[in-house]
């Protein structure tokens, strides 16, 4: 009988041995004990140490499996460690960049919209003074040009007229007045006689230190001696004939301040009214030209409205031609009045906003004054060289704006509390709103540096 159980039980071992894995708990199976619900562990005492051998194999299958069944793994003691390492060491990291984000990295934007608004102006009444200290400042401009135009004269007469013009009187000979009667006669250079329309009455000259004189003279009209186209022209230096063999006589001279004409005889045609009528149709064109022309010379800092101008023409002095096909000269002056820009500007705020502060008066940028509406309050106004002031009125919408200082604005902010900057923006007067944005968004202060403060107008 124990023969045969020995048997059994190395068969059963080697079974065992081939056994990929072996739990503990699993009842051994003897198929020749006929017991196969009682487990080696509980053999009888008597019988323990013949298998004893079993039992160790069995612990030490035990102690194997677990090992080929599951991952490796580390410690627990040495994941635990690691992982606050590295947590502490993220912490680190996080503060570090929130520290160098909040203050060499910390930056602010500002954007600020300024105040505007819109007047409108009627008839808005101002004083233009060649003095500043009685009304705003202006600069007078004339302009001339000459046209051509064709005209077809109509009117016909036989005339005998003779050619006229003016000259300059000098006087070398002495300091004391030399005088020259009516009717006598002064010749130009090639011979041709004139004479005096009037006595004139030549200044004497003047002497400085060095003794160099300074002529006296005066300007006369002299008229030719014949009728005829002959002496129409452009002579240059006159003789008194009486003077000739004296000391006078090159010592007092006359030069020509303007060409002699208008000589004429026989069968000639004339500017008659109609002519004229169109002739006056016509000026508008020489107005528009001598307004671009004028345009054009308008100094920087000064306003030119169209209507602060006045035109004039006169027709030349060849309204008397031989044939019926002629050109009529026209002679167009266009005067303007001027108004300094920046001191129109200050008027009209000055107006449109009474009680406004200097500070505040700063920050205003001059509105665009180019399309209002001019007008003399005096609708028959002359503009020539003798105005000294006038009255006028400006008709039309004024957009005007703020421009707060920003640099003064950012010297402002530095440093400040987010919470306290809402109270530096009200102390400007054109500043209408703002908001402030700070990088990082949790710092609570805008920047030391003033470079780190960006503003932004709208």
């Amino acid at each position: 009988m124990n023969k045969r159980i020995f048997a059994d039980v190395k068969v059963n071992t080697r079974r065992i041995a081939k056994t990929p894995e072996i739990k503990e708990d699993v009842p051994f199976v003897d198929s020749g004990n006929h017991n196969p619900s009682r487990p080696i562990s509980y053999l009888p005492p008597n019988d323990s140490s013949r298998y004893e051998f079993l039992n160790k194999i069995n612990k030490k299958t035990a102690s194997i499996s677990p090992r080929i069944s599951q991952t490796p793994q580390m410690p627990r003691r040495g994941k635990s460690f690691s992982k606050k390492i590295l947590f502490v060491f993220i912490l680190v990291i996080i503060f570090g960049a929130c520290y160098l984000l909040s203050t060499v990295y910390l930056s602010a934007k500002v954007t600020v919209v300024a105040k505007n608004k819109t007047f409108d102006l009627k008839n808005q009444k101002f004083t233009a003074s060649k003095l500043k200290s009685s009304g705003i400042p202006f600069e007078l401009m004339i302009v001339e040009d000459k046209d051509y135009k064709d005209v077809l004269l109509t009117n016909s007469k036989e005339v005998s007229e003779k050619a006229k013009g003016e000259i300059t009187l000098f006087n070398e000979y002495s300091n004391k007045v030399q005088k020259i009667t009516a009717e006598t006669f002064i010749s130009d250079e090639k011979g041709k006689t004139y004479k005096f329309d009037s006595t004139v009455s030549i200044p004497g000259y003047t002497e400085d230190k060095a003794k160099k004189i300074t002529p006296g003279q005066v300007t006369a009209s002299v008229t030719a001696f014949l009728p005829g186209e002959a002496y129409n022209g452009n002579p240059e230096s006159f003789s008194v004939n009486s003077f000739k063999g004296t000391d006078k006589f090159k010592k007092i001279y006359g030069k020509a301040k303007t060409s002699i004409s208008g000589g004429m005889t026989g069968l000639v045609f004339l500017l008659g009214e109609e002519e004229k009528a169109d002739l006056l149709l016509k000026t508008s064109t020489s107005k528009e030209k001598l307004l671009r022309k004028l345009s054009a010379q308008v100094p920087q800092g000064y306003l030119l409205y169209p209507d602060a101008v006045g035109f004039t023409y006169e027709l030349g002095e060849n309204t008397v031609s031989k044939t019926p096909d002629a050109k009529i000269e026209m002679k167009g002056t266009l005067s303007a009045v001027l108004i300094k820009e920046s001191e129109l500007s200050n008027a009209i705020i000055n107006k449109l906003l009474p009680n406004i502060s200097e500070k505040e008066r700063g920050e205003i940028l001059d509105p665009k004054l180019s399309d209002l509406a001019f007008d003399f309050v005096d609708k028959n106004q002359s503009i020539n060289k003798e105005v000294e002031n006038f009255d006028f009125e400006l008709t039309g919408n004024i957009y005007t704006k703020w421009s707060p200082n920003t640099l003064e604005l950012r010297d402002q902010l530095v440093s400040k509390e987010k919470n306290n900057v809402v109270s530096i923006f009200k102390q400007d007067p054109g500043i209408l709103s703002a908001g402030v944005s700070v990088i990082p968004f949790w710092s609570k202060k805008l920047p030391d540096n003033v470079k780190n403060i960006k503003i932004i107008l709208k």
